[in-house]
C-alpha cells in the first residue's frame, strides 16, 4: 500500500525511509573546499568554461524512470476525443497514483464529458476528500474519506461484468451496478476540466485499459511504474515529458502550468549516479550563462554537424536565448544558433539567416530535447526526436565569435535547466526521427564540446534540485558526522540557494525537516524560505511561519554535533534535539517553504551559519517523529520505495 503510516517514532533509518516522500537529501560528501561553480567540458578538447552570473549545477536531469506531473490550480492535460478512449458498455480499468496538495473546492481528477450522455467523471467533493464517481451526470459511487492529503495513494476505477468498483490502495471503497454506455465524444482530460474544478497535487502513472478489468478483487498496487499491458489505450504522467506511452501515443494539449516532477510514488531503487542520471545546469533567467572562447573546433565550414541539448523551461525568456550559439557579433554575422524565442518557439540560425520557425511552442515545466543537424546541405531541427524545421544550406559557418551556452549573446539567459549540450563537428548524428536519449550523452567521434553538468560538489541525492553555492559555502572533509564530508559555512554570507519548487510546499500536510548541525558560534539557520524558517537568533531557536514564531527554545551546544528535527503531524509542530522533544506548538502552518529556499542562512535577517550541516533531509507528506526517538546511527539511505 502507498498510503504512508503517519509517523516513525523509533528511527529515521531502515524500512521507514519512505524515499518516495523525500524531496531533498544533502550528504555533503565530496572533495574538500569544492563548490558548484566550476563547469567541465567532457569532450577531448577540455575547453575552459567561463561562468557568468549565478549559473549553477546539480542532480536534476531528464534521466531516470520514476516521475509524476504536478497540477497547480487551473491546469490539466487534454487528449482529443478518440474511440479508443470511449469505454462503451464493456469492461475497463482506469488507474493512477495521486498525492493531493490541498482538498479545497471540488477537484476533477479526470473527465470525459460530465453531464452529457455517456460522460464519465471522477471528482472530490468540496473540501471533504470524499470521492464522487459520475456516470452521465449522476453520482453512482460516493467513497467518503477516499482522498487524503499529502500522501501517495493508488486509485483504480474498474468495471467488471456490469459492476463498477473504486479501489483505494487495492481495497474496494465503493461499488455499484453500472451499464452506462461511456461513448461520450468530448476530450479526455487529466487533472481538470474545461468547465473548472482542477486537481491540486501530483498525478503519476495514469493508465486507461479498455476491455479488461485488470483488478477483480483486493490487490497490492504495483511498486514499479506501470507498463502498456494488453488493451492499454493511454499511459501518461510517468515520463520526463508530457507523453502518452501507450501504442496510441496520443498528444496532449496543455492548459495552465502543469509540470514534470521527479517526486513519485515509487521512490528509487538506484542511488544517484552521474553516469546513469547525469546532472543539469540551472539559470534563473537574469544573466546566468556559460561561454567558451573562439576555437576552430566549433566552426563547421560547409560540412555536416550536430548541436543538441535538453532544456527545462520554467518560463519563456524575456529576450531570445539559445541552447548554444556561435556567430559574429557584426556583419556578416555568419555562424550558428539553436534558438528559443520569447514566445517559446524554436528557430535555427545558420550562416546569415534563420530557417523557418517551429510551428508550436515548447511546453513549460517539462524536459524537451532539441537538435539542429546539417547532413550534407539538408538542415533539420528536431524537437523531442521529431522533425520540426527543415531547410537547406551549404553556407560556410566559420566565424570568430565566442560560444554561448544558455544564452544567445549574453543579453538574456534561459530560465530553467539545461543539460547534455553536445556539439559534434563533421557528423549528422540524427538523419531521421529518433527517440530522445535515455542516458547521459557521451563524447562520440567528432564531439567538439560536451557539457553534462556533473561537477556539482553539493548535490541532491533525491535528484530533484540544483543548488547554488553562495559565498564560501563548500564541502568540508575535516568536520563531518557521517560519510566523507559535510556542508561548511563560515558565517559571512555563505548559504545554498535552491530554486523555487512546489516540492518544498507541504501546504497543510505533514512533513519533516532534519539534519545534523555542528554550530561554531553566532547565529545560524538550517532552512529558510520567504515565509518559513528554522534558525537561531540571539540565543533562541525559532521555528517560524511568516512573522509568527511558533516554537522558541534555547539552542543546542556549540562545537558538537546535534541531530535537529522539526516535524509537522496534523496541526502539531515539534522540535527535537538528539531525539528528545524540546518544543511544540499547535498551528496550521499552511504556507511552509512556498518559494525559493535557502540552506545554511536567512538572508532577509542577515543570518549566515558559522558551522557545519550534514545529512539534511526534507520529507514532504510524512511526519517521521512524534515522540522520543533514536537519531540515525549512520548516513541516511539514498534509496528505498517507502
Amino acid at each position: 500500500m502507498f498510503a504512508a503510516s503517519k509517523t516513525d517514532s523509533v528511527s529515521g533509518a531502515g524500512p521507514e525511509d519512505k524515499f518516495n516522500y523525500v524531496t531533498m537529501l544533502l550528504h555533503g560528501d565530496g572533495t574538500n573546499g569544492a563548490q558548484n561553480n566550476t563547469f567541465l567540458d567532457s569532450s577531448t578538447n577540455n575547453f575552459t568554461i567561463t561562468r557568468n552570473g549565478n549559473t549553477t549545477q546539480g542532480s536534476f536531469s531528464p534521466y531516470g524512470s520514476n516521475w509524476s506531473n504536478f497540477f497547480p490550480s487551473s491546469s490539466y492535460l487534454e487528449i482529443a476525443n478518440n474511440t479508443a478512449l470511449q469505454m462503451s458498455t464493456g469492461d475497463f480499468t482506469i488507474e493512477f497514483w495521486l498525492n493531493f496538495s490541498s482538498l479545497s473546492n471540488y477537484q476533477t481528477i479526470f473527465t470525459k464529458g460530465y453531464t452529457a450522455a455517456g460522460g464519465l467523471l471522477v471528482q472530490t467533493n468540496t473540501g471533504t476528500g470524499t470521492l464522487l464517481i459520475y456516470a452521465a451526470g449522476s453520482v453512482v459511487i460516493t467513497a467518503s474519506s477516499a482522498s487524503t492529503l499529502g500522501t501517495w495513494n493508488h486509485y483504480a476505477l474498474v468495471r467488471n461484468s456490469g459492476t463498477l468498483t473504486l479501489y483505494l490502495n487495492g481495497t474496494s471503497v465503493g461499488s455499484a451496478s453500472n451499464s452506462t454506455n461511456f461513448n461520450n465524444t468530448e476530450s479526455f482530460n487529466v487533472g481538470g476540466s474545461v468547465s473548472g474544478y482542477y486537481t491540486n497535487g501530483y498525478i503519476s502513472n495514469f493508465r486507461v485499459v479498455k476491455g479488461t478489468a485488470v483488478y477483480t478483487g483486493s490487490f497490492t498496487p504495483s511498486t514499479t511504474p506501470l507498463t502498456a499491458i494488453t488493451n492499454t489505450q493511454l499511459l501518461t504522467c510517468q515520463s520526463n515529458r508530457f507523453v502518452d506511452n501507450s501504442a496510441n501515443a496520443f498528444s496532449s494539449t496543455i492548459t495552465g502550468t502543469p509540470s514534470v516532477q521527479r517526486f513519485n510514488p515509487f521512490g528509487t531503487s538506484t542511488a544517484y549516479s552521474t553516469s546513469v542520471i547525469g546532472g543539469s545546469g540551472y539559470s534563473d533567467g537574469t544573466g546566468d550563462y556559460l561561454t567558451v572562447a573562439d576555437n576552430a573546433a566549433l566552426n563547421f565550414s560547409t560540412g555536416s554537424f550536430t548541436i543538441e541539448g535538453w532544456v527545462f523551461l520554467n518560463a519563456y525568456p524575456s529576450s531570445n536565448v539559445a541552447i548554444a550559439s556561435k556567430y559574429n557579433a557584426a556583419a556578416p554575422y555568419n555562424g550558428w544558433v539553436l534558438q528559443i524565442t520569447t514566445s517559446g518557439y524554436v528557430r535555427a540560425w545558420i550562416g546569415t539567416s534563420y530557417l523557418t520557425t517551429s510551428a508550436s511552442t515548447l511546453a513549460l515545466g517539462t524536459w524537451n530535447h532539441l537538435a539542429m543537424v546539417r547532413n550534407g546541405s539538408a538542415v533539420t531541427v528536431y524537437i523531442n526526436g521529431v522533425s520540426a524545421i527543415t531547410g537547406t544550406s551549404s553556407v560556410d559557418v566559420d566565424n570568430t565569435g565566442i560560444c554561448y551556452i544558455a544564452s544567445e549573446d549574453g543579453s538574456g539567459s534561459i530560465n530553467g535547466y539545461i543539460t547534455n549540450v553536445r556539439v559534434v563537428k563533421g557528423t549528422a548524428v540524427y538523419t531521421a526521427a529518433f527517440t530522445p536519449p535515455t542516458t547521459p550523452l557521451t563524447a562520440v567521434s567528432g564531439t567538439s564540446l560536451l557539457l553534462n553538468f556533473t561537477n556539482a560538489a553539493i548535490f541532491d541525492n533525491a535528484m530533484m534540485n540544483d543548488l547554488e553555492t553562495v559565498g564560501n559555502a563548500q564541502i568540508s572533509t575535516s568536520v563531518k558526522k557521517y560519510g566523507t564530508g559535510s556542508l561548511a559555512f563560515d558565517g559571512t554570507g555563505d548559504w545554498l540557494t535552491v530554486p523555487t519548487s512546489q516540492n518544498f510546499a507541504p501546504g497543510v500536510g505533514d512533513w519533516t525537516i532534519e539534519c545534523w548541525l555542528y554550530p561554531i558560534s553566532g547565529n545560524w539557520a538550517i532552512v529558510t524560505g520567504s515565509n518559513f524558517y528554522i534558525n537561531n537568533n540571539s540565543g533562541t531557536v525559532y521555528v517560524g511561519d511568516a512573522s509568527v514564531d511558533i516554537i522558541a527554545v534555547s539552542p543546542p551546544s556549540t562545537g558538537v554535533w546535534t541531530h535537529i528535527a522539526v516535524t509537522k503531524s496534523g496541526s502539531t509542530v515539534r522540535l527535537f534535539y538528539d531525539g528528545t522533544q524540546v518544543g511544540s506548538s499547535t498551528t496550521a502552518l499552511s504556507t511552509a517553504i512556498t518559494t525559493s529556499m535557502v540552506v545554511g542562512g536567512r538572508p532577509s535577517s542577515s543570518i549566515s551559519t558559522n558551522g557545519y550541516i550534514d545529512d539534511l533531509r526534507i520529507t514532504k507528506g510524512y511526519a517521521r517523529y512524534t515522540a522520543t526517538f533514536t537519531p540515525p546511527t549512520s548516513a541516511l539511505s539514498d534509496t528505498g520505495p517507502y
